[in-house]
């Protein structure tokens, strides 16, 4: 199991976060969801393998959430955690 972690680039209703954790919910591989509003963002308990970020970023797009690009580890190597890469 993984936890993928799905920031959501643009304001987000209520309805939209229902359908779009229900749509999750429903994807094969999935088996959690939960939802973050400071920042907005799906976290995603998930099989190792499967379903991938993409198939993940086109339920919600179908939802009509729209993902930030995935964020990347600093170069220089140290986190204090609060960017939450």
């Amino acid at each position: 199991m993984k936890i993928e972690i799905l920031n959501i680039a643009n304001p987000v209703s209520a309805e939209a976060v229902e359908l779009a954790r229900a749509n999750l919910k429903a994807t094969a591989g999935v088996h959690d969801v939960s939802f973050f509003d400071t920042p907005a963002s799906l976290h995603a308990r998930i099989d190792d393998a499967a379903p991938t970020r993409a198939e993940l970023v086109a339920v919600l797009a179908s939802a009509g959430l729209k993902v930030e690009e995935e964020r990347r580890g600093h170069a220089s190597g140290g986190c204090c955690g609060g960017c939450g890469s």
